[in-house]
């Protein structure tokens, strides 16, 4: 899409070739970024305040206060600069204020655009967002090839330097858009000398955005009303310490039935022991796995109810004696066996089964 006419971007990012990388530094680059990834973390969580402060500047005063924005654009810079750093583009630390081969910067916007804030920008931006996924697996595998390639040669290919250096840039403006340091439309180039977007460009990612946002959230809406409904299965408590089987019931195309329940489950049948005043029960199914796909089966799909309201996490599963995680292969027929500890004086009222596989349906076994 074409830019128009116009000064460079308010929003810059400059960065300086090396003529010679040191070649150690290549090799143990990953070790040596440690530190500055660790401060990174701590200055993206300082970012996400001040971005907060700004906005609700803007709102209220169409202005972001000269200090604020200066210290969040000081924030950001630090930030390009530790991401050239782990990016191989300089070996030389990020450092916290002074000169550098890596620079950002945004020229201060004496007013700005309230309701445009966060959702509007967000929206029109989502064409850049498309194009900056696929933008960065290259200078992910640019900046591969470029450490193997300073290993041997000892420095940075100058045509995929500035190829990593167009898509930070490229992710720059756009982040300055995003979070409201200029109201300027961002442009569709890695060029360091491309100005705001024009507006052929900006109706075209309006309409993109708005049609990928609406469809986004109609998915979202169909898969509401689509998503299978939770089964609710009514078992009589006793007869099934009988060893009379409850109800057998399809979830996704695994066939579910609760055998039986062992209440207490004597210590001597398990290598567990409850806690004084406690006991153990044991609830044992039968998964019969008719998808064309191996099912896993997990200790977290399996939650009790005590009559007291108290939720209970399971102490052992197994399946055909395996301790899970298990995987039930296709055509499959299994004994999977849930241990759950409760206090002794009370009952267990439900039992939830929320297998991953069952796309968010849940079997909900009520004891009578």
């Amino acid at each position: 899409m074409a830019t128009a006419e116009s000064a460079p971007y308010p929003a810059i990012f400059e960065a300086v070739c090396p003529e010679r990388v040191s070649r150690w530094k290549v090799l143990l680059r990953i070790f040596l970024a440690i530190p500055v990834l660790i401060f990174w973390a701590v200055v993206s969580s300082a970012a996400d305040a001040v971005v907060l402060g700004s906005w609700l500047a803007i709102i209220v005063r169409r202005r972001i206060p000269r200090w604020l924005f200066d210290f969040q654009v000081a924030l950001y810079r630090w930030q390009y600069r530790a991401m050239s750093y782990v990016l191989l583009l300089t070996e030389a630390y990020p450092p916290f204020e002074g000169d550098y081969p890596i620079d950002f910067d945004v020229r201060y916007p004496e007013r700005l655009i309230r309701w445009k804030v966060l959702v509007w920008k967000v929206i029109t931006s989502i064409p850049h967002f498309i194009l900056l996924f696929f933008l960065w697996i290259g200078a992910l595998l640019a900046t591969i090839v470029a450490w193997f390639y300073a290993l041997i040669a000892g420095r940075y290919p100058k045509g995929l330097f500035d190829y990593v250096v167009g898509v930070i840039r490229w992710s720059a403006r756009v982040n300055a858009y995003v979070l409201s340091l200029t109201d300027e439309y961002p442009p569709f180039n890695l060029s360091a000398t491309a100005g705001p977007a024009g507006g052929d460009a900006y109706l075209i990612s309006s309409i993109i955005g708005f049609l990928l946002t609406g469809g986004i959230i109609a998915g979202g809406v169909v898969l509401a009303v689509t998503l299978p409904e939770d089964l609710e299965v009514e078992v009589n408590y006793e007869r099934l310490q009988a060893g009379v089987p409850a109800m057998g019931v399809e979830v996704g195309d695994v066939r579910v039935s609760m055998l039986s329940a062992t209440d207490p489950l004597a210590e001597e049948e398990t290598l567990l022991e409850p806690e004084s005043g406690n006991r153990l029960i044991m609830f044992e199914f039968s998964m019969l796995n008719d998808s064309w796909r191996d099912v896993e089966i997990k200790k977290s799909d399996f939650k009790l109810k005590d009559e007291e309201g108290d939720k209970h996490d399971t102490e052992l599963v197994t399946v055909d004696g395996h301790a899970a995680p298990e995987e039930v292969e296709e055509d499959e027929l299994t004994t999977v066996q849930v241990v759950f500890e409760v206090p002794s004086e009370v009952d267990p009222e439900r039992l939830d089964f929320s297998p991953g596989f069952a796309f968010a349906k849940t079997v909900k076994y009520v004891f009578e």
